[in-house]
């Protein structure tokens, strides 16, 4: 039995059992950031995933808007399916889905508990998330066999592939030495005057930054079309460090201070784990591609990384179709340790 299910009505923690089964078999999580979130009622919340230029957080539905749905999958207790109520209750969750937008920009993530595989439960889940929104792009995590297989049989076509790359300092190439652009000065967001520094005066640097972000990203799903709320709220969670975020700014023209791209960097320290760097998001404005602006940005984001943050490893994720940025990671040491896709209906 597959139920539409509200989220108050939702048992987060059991659907998180069921994730972390699959993922203990798989070695892969099959829920993204986002829809777990999602699950305890915070659907605002994006680790938005995105590259142009670059790259950006990690792969899942990034809250599309028309809101988040979701799908329960229940087993029947003792005598069978007969024995569930209407809403499942009295029998055993056994899959999820999540729905997250409508129409094209509509993404799912879904799972299923590995002791009840092989029985149907994930090709009704995913036809019941096509039934709901026909034009659905479906993740893949990790692009398994059985995902494969599964889109196969029932004919859907992969429409994106994200790469998760990683460069280990220790063993990859050295850092090329830092090349200056003419005309371009780097630094950071919090040496901005707009955020209280003092360089480059007359910058509004949260309003140049969502002018890159959206003209380097207008066609993505997750990145593109930000608003400065979205912004704002983006630069206030508490592992944003705005020193950590490199601006390449153009001070060559007679109209003051602009924006050419940025670097925003992430450190994630577990307790007792090595420190992991991430590039979270490099984007370059579409008028000074072709500068180098890219690798510049890379390099002194992944310096500081390796060096101030002291990170072991840097990853970053990247739009498998986007062979520029692939190229430059590659020459910066990186290599594709994990692949995630979409599957969307013919």
């Amino acid at each position: 039995m597959i139920v539409d299910t509200a989220q108050a009505q939702l048992d987060a923690g059991r659907i998180e059992a069921v994730a972390g089964a699959a993922e203990e078999i798989d070695g892969v999580a099959p829920l993204g950031e986002q829809p777990l979130r999602a699950l305890y009622g915070d659907a605002d919340f994006s680790d938005a995933a995105s590259d142009a230029a670059g790259s950006g957080g990690e792969a899942g539905s990034g809250g599309a808007a028309g809101g988040v749905r979701h799908l329960v999958a229940w087993a029947g207790a003792g005598a069978g399916v007969d024995d569930l109520g209407e809403d499942g209750s009295g029998g055993q969750l056994i899959g999820y889905a999540q729905i997250d937008g409508t129409g094209r920009d509509a993404t799912a993530e879904l799972v299923v508990h590995p002791d009840h595989r092989r029985q149907g439960i994930g090709a009704g889940l995913v036809r019941a998330v096509i039934e709901r929104e026909p034009a659905v792009s479906i993740w893949a995590h990790g692009a398994l066999p059985a995902a494969t297989e599964l889109a196969e049989k029932l004919g859907l076509i992969r429409n994106r592939e994200l790469l998760k790359m990683r460069r280990r300092g220790a063993y990859g190439p050295a850092l090329p030495e830092r090349t200056p652009v003419a005309g371009i000065e780097l630094g950071t967001l919090a040496e901005a005057a707009s955020e209280g520094g003092t360089r480059w005066p007359g910058l509004d640097a949260r309003a140049e930054f969502l002018r890159v972000n959206n003209a380097a990203f207008h066609w993505h799903p997750e990145q593109g079309g930000w608003s400065r709320d979205m912004l704002d709220d983006r630069l206030a969670v508490d592992w944003v460090d705005t020193g950590a975020v490199f601006l390449a700014v153009d001070t060559s023209g007679d109209r003051g201070p602009r924006l050419a791209g940025f670097h925003w960097t992430k450190t994630v320290a577990e307790s007792g784990e090595p420190v992991e760097g991430e590039v979270y998001v490099v984007a370059v404005d579409p008028a000074d591609q072709g500068r180098g602006l890219g690798g510049v940005l890379t390099g002194i984001g992944v310096e500081h990384l390796e060096g101030t943050a002291d990170a072991e490893s840097v990853v970053l994720y990247v739009e498998g179709d986007n062979h520029p940025a692939i190229r430059t990671y590659e020459k910066l040491g990186f290599v594709v340790e994990h692949v995630d896709v979409t599957y969307t209906s013919r």
